[in-house]
């Protein structure tokens, strides 16, 4: 394989010329810059853009770890990285955990190994603690909330979401109210658990553990989910979904069993995903890919060694349709 000594003693020149005109340094002499350059072409040099970006100090990537790549939210988190990405010139690198703790340590180790520049968290289980280590070995921007302050933070308020669907609900006279969430030990599923919570102590509504679903991500998961609930002897009269996929799954199988929503049967989702729209759910909206550009936005700065917010929260909608 052709290295830059090669070029070198080809073209008659030193290894610092022919390092310049890789780096397209100012200060090469044309006549030198010619030969160095007609020599690459013809030893068919390919330079090691790993040694390059070693020597550069950066890599221009940025990891990205989510739990799975299929689920709308992180698939439109996903397009609102990639979208700054593109305008800062930096490659991305998507890794899927499948919410496994040990998985997740392999990434930050490539951040440790200065592999990647940078890693933004779309959602993770590692806990403050780790985060505060690894925050030692590159920069980390988390697109949900983490109780420590080594790391910026960029999400929504989802505790305000909880609250919009809990009142929402009960303004429509509901009292008995379910939940049903994603990962539980993510910074999303404890903000939204505790929201949810705080509000039946505080209101009192009627409730049963068995009312309350986690690790629910998928269509299958709500029609599961609807089975279940059909098959208790009490059951809710309405159920806070913290996903549109499962809210819909849910919606269409109590439709298949001759159940009326919203007659007897009230449903909220959350994000404003397009199946809502065509299943007509109530539901929250979040600007998940504006949350994307932030992280990038904020990922940048601390790269240019800048001072960022710690956090960064952006509101939530209320989006009334034909379910509640």
């Amino acid at each position: 394989m052709t290295n830059i000594t090669d070029i070198a003693k080809k073209a008659g020149v030193s290894r610092t010329t022919v390092s310049r005109v890789l780096n397209n340094h100012p200060y090469v002499k044309p006549e030198k810059r010619d030969v160095v350059l007609q020599t690459i072409e013809d030893l068919n040099y390919v330079p090691n853009l790993n040694a390059i970006n070693l020597s550069r100090g950066r890599t221009n990537i940025i990891g990205v770890i989510i739990p799975r790549i299929n689920h709308p939210y992180f698939s439109s988190l996903i397009e609102g990285i990639g979208e700054q990405c593109h305008k800062y010139d930096y490659s991305l690198l998507v890794y899927q955990s499948h919410n496994n703790l040990s998985r997740e340590l392999l990434f930050f180790d490539m951040l440790k190994n200065k592999q990647i520049d940078g890693i933004i968290i779309g959602s993770c289980t590692l806990q403050a603690t780790a985060l505060n280590e690894m925050s030692h070995f590159g920069n980390i921007v988390s697109c949900e909330y983490s109780d420590t302050s080594s790391i910026a933070q960029v999400f929504v308020k989802h505790e305000e979401g909880i609250h919009m669907a809990v009142d929402h609900l009960r303004d429509r006279g509901h009292q008995k109210i379910g939940l049903c969430i994603g990962n539980s030990r993510s910074g999303v599923g404890m903000s939204r658990k505790k929201a949810f919570f705080d509000l039946q102590n505080k209101h009192r509504f009627i409730w049963r553990d068995d009312w309350y679903y986690k690790d629910q991500y998928t269509i299958e998961d709500g029609f599961q989910i609807a089975r279940n609930m059909l098959g208790q002897q009490e059951r809710p009269t309405a159920l806070v979904v913290g996903s549109d996929q499962v809210a819909a799954g849910i919606l269409y199988e109590l439709r298949e069993q001759g159940v009326s929503v919203p007659g007897e049967f009230a449903i909220v989702g959350f994000d404003n995903q397009p199946i809502s729209k065509i299943a007509e759910l109530t539901t929250i909206y979040q600007p998940v890919q504006k949350v994307g550009n932030i992280a990038v936005d904020l990922l940048q700065k601390l790269a240019l060694q800048k001072d960022v917010p710690h956090v960064t929260q952006l509101d939530l909608q209320l989006i009334k349709r034909n379910t509640t």
